[in-house]
């Protein structure tokens, strides 16, 4: 006869229904569905661009290389005229340096970092018509070696090192299909493109393995795959176009933006070595910028470019499908600058509400957020900061604020503010969870001293409750009034993290970063997001709270603090605060954040 260990109740947790406090990797016994389950960390659904630092120079027709987090651009289009400028971008910042030799714009490039790559090709004002020069990057200088054999602008060029290049197409007098391959000295001219054309985008990691795509004028859709001896005609794009960028290799590779003359475009599209897929569009449509990032398509760069106006400096980062964590990206800048708005509103990154705030003077105004920009709509009947929030964009509360501290409670219907029944503690620096504006709690706060005081609303009046354990002020909060998180704040912790049930508060694990005036936003005390705030800097780090613990994940954009919040654990807003170093005021910025989430699976799946 067989026997069976005992797991139930002792080794395996055993819950009737889904663990609320299971961690990711933990097992339990669902005695409801008579199921073993355990969660697991779940990727974002899709891509995303997000807005990073600008280059130094506004500028198009640029040549690149590199990875997304050492890369490299010169040359292009600048004002005034053609620059031979070169800037290197470390991930975070792009930061001048040694000039090409040739000045000129519409080049190319190959390399595996800022510190060692090739440019190639181009138009240069000190020759008629094209050029052929090509130049080796060490790092710290540019040094000129043998020349292209067909001097042309408006190629592709791809490669992974400054020894192993492939130029195909462009422009001399017409659109060609010229192919020469590099190999670190000299360049050899190998078998043409199919389909002649120029302003096309290229990806591939050596002179054997790479594709190219689109081209123009006319937008074309075609796209072709190098294996070092011919090209192959392959499916097309889903968007024809041309003066786009690409990166990646010849079976992971992404494109973007690009122009249908006139039309800028901001299309993004991967490909898997079979097929085009279309993925979010870039925050700028735009030709002519140059894209970097040659191992896949997960990660890439795009800087600079036309957006039909003007060239401009601007830089986007593309965090891929499948990428495990979440990512910030820029959305519509408030119409007014400010800090210490009504945080912690129960909206969403396409339904919020921002309100009162602080630039020289506490403020009345209220913005309506609808997922592209802020609308001013009916202000506050009392100006306030540091106030706390909770609700949606149809149906919100603000209360508390200062100084000196004030009781006072308004309610929000979707187009007016009207006062209602004030706390029982006068007090600001507080925090809020609430998913209507009937329903609410306010925690902590400050007067003359830190407070610990918690008050539920139920539509009608205030009632004190039990309080949090430690008194606190300029804390976070997230969730409703029956199941909501406290984080943060200032003195005598800063990393302190408590749960309420409905009825307590119950001290859990801190915050991996301590810190005050943190925003926050979440659906429960099980799912919470905390970003920003204040230590010693303003910093942007963000924590995914699953239940059990604080994890890390992407950066806020903009570091800062003060500044309001809404959403979800996995589709928050960021808006205004104070920031970024070194010298930080009042900001208008919004960031939308796509962000990761656990699964629960069962076992046997």
């Amino acid at each position: 006869m067989a026997s069976y260990k005992e797991t139930v109740g002792t080794a395996v947790v055993n819950y009737a229904g889904n663990y609320p406090g299971a961690v990711d990797g933990e097992l339990w016994y669902d005695s409801t569905n008579k199921d073993f389950k355990y969660q697991y960390p779940a990727v974002t659904a899709a891509g995303s661009w997000r807005t990073a630092n600008s280059l130094g120079t506004a500028r198009y027709y640029q040549g690149s290389a590199g990875l997304y987090t050492s890369g490299i651009v010169f040359g292009g289009e600048a004002n005034p005229g053609v620059t031979g400028a070169t800037e290197i971008y470390d991930g975070t910042n792009w930061t001048e340096t040694t000039d090409l030799n040739t000045t000129r714009y519409a080049a190319q490039g190959a390399g595996a970092s800022s510190t060692s790559a090739v440019a190639f090709g181009g138009s240069a004002p000190s020759v008629p018509g094209n050029t052929g020069v090509t130049e080796s990057w060490n790092g710290s200088n540019w040094t000129e070696v043998n020349d292209m054999n067909t001097a042309r602008r408006y190629f592709g060029g791809f490669g992974a090192t400054n020894d192993s290049a492939i130029a195909a197409g462009g422009y001399t007098t017409t659109n060609v299909t010229v192919t020469e391959s590099w190999n670190g000295t000299n360049w050899t001219e190998v078998n043409d493109l199919n389909t002649a054309r120029r302003g096309l985008a290229s990806a591939g990691a050596s002179n054997t393995s790479g594709l190219v795509a689109g081209g123009g004028p006319p937008a074309i859709a075609d796209t072709e795959t190098w294996n070092g001896t011919n090209w192959t005609e392959v499916n097309n794009l889903n968007t024809a176009r041309a003066y786009f960028p690409g990166n990646g290799t010849q079976t992971s590779a992404l494109v973007y933006g690009g122009t249908t003359f006139p039309t800028r475009r901001a299309e993004t599209e991967s490909w898997n070595g079979t097929n085009w897929t279309e993925e979010a569009d870039l925050s700028t449509a735009r030709d002519g910028g140059a894209g970097f990032n040659n191992t896949n398509n997960s990660n890439a760069v795009y800087a600079g470019g036309h957006n039909g106006t003007t060239k401009v400096a601007t830089t986007e980062e593309w965090t891929g499908a499948g990428q495990p964590v979440g990512a910030w990206a820029t959305g519509g800048s408030l119409n007014t600058a400010r800090q210490q708005l009504v945080s912690s509103v129960y909206g969403t990154p396409s339904a919020s509400i921002a309100a009162g705030g602080y630039t020289t003077t506490a403020l009345v105004v209220t913005e309506s957020y609808d997922g592209t920009s802020w609308t001013e709509v009916n202000d506050l009947n009392t100006a306030r900061r540091l106030a706390a929030g909770a609700g949606t964009s149809t149906s919100a509360l603000a209360f508390g604020g200062g100084p000196p501290a004030i009781a006072n409670n308004e309610s929000w219907n979707g187009s007016s503010w009207t006062e209602t029944g004030d706390l029982n503690t006068a007090r600001l620096s507080l925090a809020g969870a609430g998913a209507s504006n009937t329903a609410a709690l306010a925690f902590g706060g400050y007067t003359s001293t830190k407070l610990a005081v918690t008050e539920t609303w139920n539509g009608t009046n205030w009632t004190e409750v039990n309080d949090l354990n430690t008194a606190i002020r300029n804390l976070g909060g997230a969730g409703t009034n029956t199941s909501a998180l406290a984080f943060g704040g200032r003195s005598p912790t800063v990393a302190e993290t408590e749960l309420w049930n409905g009825t307590n508060w119950t001290e859990v694990n801190d915050l991996n970063t301590g810190r005050y005036l943190v925003g926050g936003c979440g659906t429960n005390n099980t799912a919470a997001l905390a970003f920003g705030g204040y230590t010693s800097t303003n910093v942007g780090n963000t924590e995914d709270w699953n239940g059990a613990s604080w994890q890390e994940t992407s950066d806020l954009n903009t570091a800062r603090y003060a500044m309001g919040s809404s959403g979800t654990s996995t589709a928050a807003l960021a808006f205004g605060g104070f920031g970024p170093d070194p010298s930080p005021a009042p900001t208008d910025v919004t960031e939308e954040w796509s962000g990761s989430s656990t699964t629960i699976k069962v076992l046997s799946d």
